[in-house]
């Protein structure tokens, strides 16, 4: 929990600053008197300002749109404090378009004067009339949680996130409420997250954090094969169960429900790449592979599957074979990186294997070969995201290259000659 702990102490250093600022300044229209976090005394218990002596109910309706048109031009040029009154009258005397625009811009301009206490008036008061407006539960969210009041920020993430369900700042903040709250829900809104972007490390940590906070060691794992074997037809739990049995290293416990999962959908690529993942670490190779070639069925262009086909053949000694697939992915992706890796690691596993199938040590014909793998890393760090990956294992690799005095002893000789080589040349 030390990355949480972290991020606690730093939403507390968050408050103290606020406390300095000069966003808690009050101009003439604030109503002396900060809401409490308790109940509902999150909502400042007066809205009244003097723009609402303001209000007649046979204004005309040229009037509000001449107004706002005023306002909207002082706003356009940052001239917040000569747009502010022009806005007010819209807002008090209109209950259409023009009150819903003119409270979104009252709102930030207050919000851009650092005028704390003003901006949350107008975003409750805008709330009142128009209780789904987002822009207003973004500010009014937004200083409650920086004013150290999480429990009032609450109900206008939960808001934001019913407005627009798949903006991750949404989501990673309410979480993050939740957590602070000592709810539950922040797993379930984690998980949101996760799903939505799940090649995201971090998300996954987090997820896995607020699990143990919550339900204890292990309690992730026993809650969702809970919730699998009272329910083993659900979709989500089967496969929430699977991938929760892979991450705690329980691989032979993760294939009943991924198993379950592609009976249920076939076509689910993620439980065919979890249900892989967990024969290769059980060392069935041959079934992972099964599994990562429907996965390229699904997604022809997934050039990193293919590369743990070609990863998975290495490991049951056919060389051919990973090649073969390794050209496949490079054919999708150029310049490929782990492609190139992969390659490099099977000339490596060629050497040992050759070594132990004749019973004897190192070779010349070794030293080529290792010098193959060298190559191929060498293409692989001119792929950015695999450059640190490639070069220590270039590094690591120097010691079993050719030496100058076996060069000199087999007059610089590139082509392989041993027979357990045979396929290199093909």
């Amino acid at each position: 929990m030390n990355g949480l702990k972290s991020i606690l102490a730093l939403t507390a250093s968050v408050f103290l600053l606020c406390m300095i600022s000069p966003a808690l300044a009050q101009d003439e229209d604030e109503i002396p008197g900060t809401p409490q976090e308790n109940g509902n005394n999150c909502i400042p218990e007066n809205l009244t300002n003097s723009y609402d002596a303001l209000y007649n109910p046979e204004t005309p309706e040229n009037d509000i749109r001449k107004w706002y048109s005023f306002g909207s031009e002082y706003f356009k040029v940052q001239n917040y404090k000569d747009a502010l009154p022009y806005l007010w009258k819209v807002f008090v005397n209109d209950t259409g378009k023009y009150a819903i625009l003119s409270i979104g811009k009252i709102t930030q301009a207050y919000f851009e004067l650092q005028m704390a206490d003003s901006t949350l008036i107008a975003a409750y008061k805008g709330l009142a009339k128009f209780p789904n407006y987002a822009k207003l539960h973004y500010y009014a969210g937004y200083l409650q949680d920086n004013l150290g009041r999480y429990k009032c920020a609450i109900p206008h993430y939960e808001a934001l996130v019913e407005a627009e369900p798949e903006q991750e700042s949404y989501l990673e903040k309410l979480a993050f409420l939740y957590f602070k709250d000592g709810n539950e829900k922040a797993i379930e809104i984690q998980e949101r997250l996760v799903k939505l972007k799940p090649d995201n490390s971090e998300y996954q940590n987090t997820l896995a954090q607020y699990m143990d906070f919550f339900l204890g060691p292990g309690g992730a794992l026993e809650a969702r094969k809970k919730a699998y074997e009272n329910d083993p037809g659900n979709l989500d739990y089967a496969l929430r169960y699977g991938k929760a049995a892979y991450d705690a290293g329980e691989y032979k416990a993760a294939l009943d429900p991924l198993s379950a999962a592609l009976k249920l959908d076939p076509k689910n690529g993620e439980a065919m790449e979890y249900r892989a993942m967990c024969y290769e670490a059980l060392e069935q190779y041959e079934k992972a592979i099964v599994d990562y070639k429907s996965l390229v069925d699904l997604q022809a262009d997934n050039a990193k599957t293919m590369c743990a086909i070609a990863s998975d053949y290495k490991n049951r000694f056919q060389f051919t074979n990973g090649r073969y697939w390794v050209q496949r992915a490079l054919n999708i992706r150029p310049g490929f990186g782990l492609a190139y890796i992969t390659m490099a690691e099977i000339y490596e596993a060629a050497v040992v294997y050759c070594q132990d199938q004749e019973k004897r040590g190192r070779k010349y014909d070794d030293a080529l070969v290792y010098e193959l793998a060298y190559d191929e890393y060498k293409k692989a760090a001119n792929d950015p995201e695999y450059k640190s990956t490639a070069t220590k294992r270039m590094n690591s690799l120097q010691m079993v290259l050719p030496t100058q005095e076996e060069l000199f002893m087999n007059q610089n000789r590139k082509t392989l000659k041993l027979e357990c080589y045979s396929w290199i040349n093909q």
